[in-house]
């Protein structure tokens, strides 16, 4: 149903999420990002949106990622359906995958790193994803565009057992303007979405994006 990886560079301090789906829309249920505070990543046979949102409050509040986890689902009658990932601004992550999911489901947690997904169509996909993504992070690769490339490796390991239908990557800076891109519905969401990314390197667009104001420059023009 759905594949995800959620990751922090500690670097940089950046948060970011790519995901896909063999459904509509990914971006605008599964991701729930703040700078400095945390992801969400909340997904499953009955995605619960509430996950995001009261899940941010939480970790704004102070709250670790395995104690949002467990506030969050035992509090949910319906926790057998959710699939959860969970991402702290200090990089620790924890993740819930209930049992009445779809097969294949999976999730892995590592400090500063982890990924889920649920009706794959093999139960390595995430791992698939999680080596490729530690292979880019010992290069001089940009940290979104590991993100993006372990998304890919998950596509070509099988991704969701239905097929893809759409895509996302959404990276949070503590002091720059947030990189976020969609693929709500499309027969080939991957080439789209690097499409997307590629559009977002072109030097003119580059002229633009980055005269706009930031929390550190918030008058540049």
């Amino acid at each position: 149903m759905t594949y995800t990886i959620v990751a922090r560079d500690p670097k940089t301090n950046a948060l970011g999420i790519a995901s896909a789906t063999g459904n509509l829309a990914v971006g605008g249920f599964v991701p729930h990002l703040k700078p400095g505070i945390g992801v969400i990543a909340t997904q499953g046979f009955s995605t619960n949106y509430w996950y995001g949102i009261n899940g941010l409050t939480l970790l704004e509040s102070g709250k670790r990622a395995d104690s949002v986890r467990d506030e969050l689902t035992n509090a949910d009658d319906g926790r057998q359906w959710r699939q959860l990932l969970v991402l702290d601004g200090n990089g620790e992550t924890a993740a819930w995958t209930g049992d009445k999911n779809r097969p294949e489901t999976t999730h892995l947690v590592e400090r500063d790193l982890v990924l889920g997904g649920n009706m794959l169509a093999h139960a390595n996909v995430p791992n698939v994803m999680r080596d490729r993504f530690h292979t880019l992070t010992q290069t001089s690769q940009r940290f979104e565009l590991c993100l993006l490339d372990a998304l890919v490796a998950g596509f070509e390991a099988g991704g969701d057992v239905r097929g893809t239908t759409s895509a996302m990557i959404k990276v949070v800076y503590p002091n720059a303007l947030p990189l976020d891109l969609r693929v709500d519905d499309h027969p080939y969401p991957m080439t789209e979405l690097q499409r997307l990314y590629d559009m977002t390197r072109d030097p003119e667009y580059r002229m633009f994006f980055d005269r706009l104001p930031t929390p550190d420059k918030p008058h540049q023009y």
